[in-house]
């Protein structure tokens, strides 16, 4: 039917639908998807399946409809994650188009089991329809966390409706618990807490393969994080709380207590406790090599810093930024970044024919310098060619104004409300040089890093991996011998190694 035709028809009182032939429609346009490409389908599902879907009157009906339409989305969804998550940043166009798409049906879909939840608790017989809620409220859940789980893997922030759909869920849960307190909602809250915790990770300082670590983490950890209302006893932020103040009304993941001062008044809201959380992180840290590890803590030490630095705040930035607005060409990794030290990186004039053998060794890009503090960047995408940036990636950073070079590793990625792409970047050394590294039949280059401020102001060098190893020894200019150290940072495509002093 033409729907220009049945959009008129809908508007009359006689024409409605009966719900079974509405039902009836439903499979049939479920049936007719599987000739179609993932896109097509996840397209077809969010504008013409859905939609129909929530107009069916009969809640069971219609939980059962969205749930059959879910079979089908979960067999298109596993298809455009993939092509996201293969796909450099900034997203290309048809990455992002499979990105959109993605969130579209799985919004669609979270917003119908939202819809049953919202007419079961309204309505008069909420009582009677208590498991039907509490199912549609997992599902809604369970769907809200992928949806941000997307937006965390293209480094952009869940959307406000997101946040203010889950708050509105867990909040329903809660009202049906308070009625009926036989009823346990320990799953539901388990659901929230993990989308929570998982928030206050951060995930933009992440690298993208460690996503799935990291939502493993706070959903483990997150039985030990606490839920409770702000009552009038309440009054003022808690001195020394371990947590976070969530106000479901402002549609985020809510403020770390340690950001706010001390006796701040606060009127509503909740206060989700996580001190037993870090009391579980601790306890892990403590434990010695030989012991095994907990069950629910068999995960990364790094990601369990990371949350236990989250949660504490007990790292601050060392400096203030500074704003201002010029331009920088950037390359990125090792590969890239080796020629434009040796080449023409001193050059503004990357245009020039001169270039090493009629063709550069590397392609830089144009961005714009946001913040600037002594020992990083905030850079974002201006234009031309991407490169696979990862959290670890090592890149070279020339302004415009200026013919420094700064070295730097990539620490965080974030995606803006307008689809640009943002770094933020930390800075290794204030001077660097590339080097000739030992090898056999090839010829190896590194960059030596001769200051490393956080490690004592020694020097250090940046290799491919496997190109160097502790305990390997380097001669350096002016004929200084060195001994390859500990290795401090490592990520795909190379490593960084602190350098000691030998005599001779």
């Amino acid at each position: 039917m033409n729907s220009r035709l049945q959009a008129i028809r809908e508007l009359f009182p006689f024409s409605q639908t009966h719900p079974d032939k509405t039902a009836a429609e439903v499979r049939d346009r479920l049936d007719s998807v599987s000739g179609l490409s993932s896109y097509e389908v996840v397209v077809e599902l969010t504008l013409h399946v859905i939609p129909s879907i929530v107009r069916q009157p009969n809640l069971h009906s219609r939980f059962k409809l969205i749930e059959e339409t879910l079979e089908e989305a979960e067999k298109a969804l596993p298809v455009l994650d993939r092509h996201i998550d293969y796909s450099e940043l900034p997203l290309p166009h048809a990455a992002t188009t499979s990105a959109l798409a993605a969130d579209n049906l799985i919004k669609k879909l979270a917003s119908g089991y939202h819809g049953i939840a919202t007419d079961i608790s309204t309505g008069a017989g909420a009582a009677d329809l208590g498991r039907l809620l509490q199912r549609s409220i997992r599902r809604a859940m369970t769907l809200i966390a992928r949806r941000q789980q997307l937006a965390y893997r293209t480094y952009a922030k869940p959307s406000a409706s997101s946040w203010l759909m889950l708050h509105d869920l867990y909040r329903m849960a809660r009202n049906y618990h308070r009625r009926m307190p036989d009823e346990s909602i320990a799953h539901v809250e388990h659901l929230y807490l993990s989308s929570l915790l998982l928030a206050y990770l951060e995930p933009g300082k992440l690298a993208r393969n460690d996503l799935p670590a990291a939502i493993f983490c706070t959903q483990q950890l997150a039985r030990h994080a606490q839920v409770s209302d702000v009552t009038p006893e309440t009054k003022t932020v808690p001195r020394g709380t371990a947590g976070f103040l969530v106000r479901p009304e402002e549609g985020n993941a809510g403020t770390p207590l340690h950001r706010l001062v001390p006796g701040t008044p606060i009127a509503s809201g909740m206060l989700i406790d996580c001190a037993r959380v870090l009391e579980a992180i601790e306890k892990s840290a403590k434990r010695s090599p030989e012991e095994a590890p907990e069950p629910e803590l068999g995960i990364s030490q790094n990601l369990l810093h990371t949350l236990q630095i989250a949660i504490s705040g007990k790292s601050t930035r060392r400096f203030d930024r500074k704003r201002f607005q010029p331009r920088a060409d950037l390359v990125g990794g090792i590969a890239q970044v080796i020629p434009f030290l040796e080449g023409s990186a001193h050059s503004r004039r990357f245009d020039d024919s001169s270039a090493h053998n009629g063709q550069r060794a590397f392609v830089p890009s144009e961005w714009s310098l946001i913040d600037q503090s002594p020992d990083g960047f905030l850079v974002r995408f201006m234009q031309g060619d991407k490169w696979r940036v990862g959290i670890g990636n090592i890149i070279a950073l020339q302004p415009r104004e200026s013919g420094k070079v700064h070295i730097c590793l990539v620490r965080r990625i974030a995606t803006t409300t307008q689809g640009l792409l943002e770094l933020g970047l930390q800075m290794l050394s204030p001077e660097v040089s590339v080097i000739e590294l030992p090898g056999h039949a090839e010829r190896r280059r590194g960059i030596c890093l001769h200051s490393l401020p956080g490690h004592g102001g020694r020097p250090g060098v940046i290799a491919r991996p496997g190109h160097l190893a502790s305990g390997h020894k380097l001669r350096l200019v002016g004929n200084q011998l060195w001994m390859v150290g500990r290795r401090i940072e490592g990520s795909e495509g190379l490593e960084i190694f602190t350098l000691l002093p030998l005599p001779g």
